[in-house]
């Protein structure tokens, strides 16, 4: 399905978006890489159904944030990684090559090498980490729930 194929990319974009109005300070190429990824899928219909298929793709994206509403979006960001991550853990995500798929791997890896604890040792990451992997789980259940990525991929 083309929404699910463009959802990542574009649940990424709009929460760069935030972090940006927050007063974070992202690559701009990372932002146009996304941007691309979550049009792409979308390249070669008809300019009535790109339109639809755009429509749909950015209500679910924004339903699903809605309901997330992190305080702060860079736990949005993260939240909306590891659910590139997840999708590509259970294969639910075709093309493992996608743009939101390399930019979450490179979020998480940035978070990881910036959040050690005093000690240096990553107990406050894995803390943090786990609250995001269920945050990401429950949003793939309300994707799901918005007959989404009901079928694994070969």
């Amino acid at each position: 399905m083309i929404v699910e194929r463009c959802l990542p990319a574009h649940l990424l974009f709009l929460m760069a978006e935030e972090c940006r109005k927050a007063g974070f300070e992202l690559r701009s190429d990372v932002m146009q890489h996304l941007n691309v990824a979550a049009v792409s899928p979308l390249a070669r219909l008809d300019m009535l159904s790109v339109v639809r298929l755009a429509r749909r793709t950015d209500e679910v994206a924004r339903s699903l944030l809605n309901e997330l509403s992190p305080d702060d979006p860079r736990h949005g960001l993260y939240v909306c990684a590891m659910f590139c991550l997840k999708l590509v853990g259970e294969e639910l995500l075709s093309d493992r090559t996608n743009q939101a798929v390399l930019v979450s791997l490179l979020l998480l890896d940035d978070i990881r090498d910036d959040s050690p604890d005093v000690d240096g040792q990553g107990v406050v990451w894995r803390l943090t980490e786990q609250q995001w992997q269920r945050e990401a789980g429950k949003l793939l259940t309300r994707a799901m729930l918005q007959n989404l990525y009901l079928r694994r991929c070969n």
